[in-house]
Order: C-alpha cells, then sequence, then structure tokens
C-alpha cells in the first residue's frame, strides 16, 4: 500500500520516534513549509518547546522529508475544486489531489481534512499504521 502523508502525520510520527514510517512514503513540497510553521507555534505561540529545540526538531524533520518521494499535481485545478467543494484550504486540497493521483493512500491527523478526504481518496490516522 503506497501512503501520502500529511504535514500532521510527519510530525505526529517525529514525536512519536517513527519517522520510518513516513520516510517510506510520499508527501507534497508544502509539507515543509507547514511543518515550519507547525513548529512554530509550538515555539512562539503556545511556548511548548524553546526556540534551540524548535530548530533541531525541524531540521531533522526536514533531513527525513527530503528522503521522501515528492508528489506533485499536474492539475492544479482539480485541487482547487476539491478546495471549493470540501470548504477545505488550498493546502488541504492539494494532499487530497496528490493522494488520488498518486493512487496513495491518504495519513493525515487532521480530523476535519481526514473526514472529507474519505469521500475523494482511501484515508487514515497516523495511529492506524
Amino acid at each position: 500500500m503506497s501512503l501520502l502523508f500529511d504535514a500532521s502525520a510527519i510530525i505526529n510520527l517525529s514525536h512519536r520516534n517513527r519517522p520510518m514510517v513516513f520516510m517510506e512514503g510520499k508527501t507534497v513540497s508544502l509539507a515543509e513549509y507547514e511543518i515550519g510553521n507547525a513548529i512554530w507555534k509550538q515555539v512562539k505561540l503556545s511556548r511548548e518547546i524553546s526556540e534551540e529545540e524548535g530548530a533541531h526538531m525541524l531540521r531533522k524533520i526536514v533531513e527525513s522529508v527530503a528522503l521522501m518521494d515528492i508528489i506533485t499535481v499536474p492539475r492544479v485545478e482539480d485541487a482547487l475544486h476539491i478546495a471549493y467543494e470540501e470548504g477545505l484550504s488550498y493546502y488541504d486540497a492539494y494532499y487530497i489531489t496528490a493522494a488520488k493521483v498518486s493512487g496513495s493512500v491518504l495519513v493525515t491527523d487532521d480530523k476535519a481534512l481526514l473526514k472529507k478526504a474519505r469521500s475523494h481518496v482511501d484515508a487514515l490516522r497516523s495511529l492506524d499504521l
């Protein structure tokens, strides 16, 4: 089974020391930026971790993501259509479209995305792996 991971699943698997699970899968290029933003929130907004811890975490995750297959959606308007249809951000719709075009199961820990993705592709949570 081919798996495509979104940023939430990558972060959660990293926190659980299971990077090999996602490194064997696929993602999209925007995942790196979403991961960086999520870590920024942990440092700046919720103050869960220090800036140094965040930088170390980001570096390790990005190094792992760099080893993954990166999927590009050939018809970006398909992602835009799903965004309109489902009331999702373009980013979330892009993950669904990438899973669809690559024939992959979408792995996400975003509850809203998971629910809406299931009408387009097979989808699971990282805990289900």
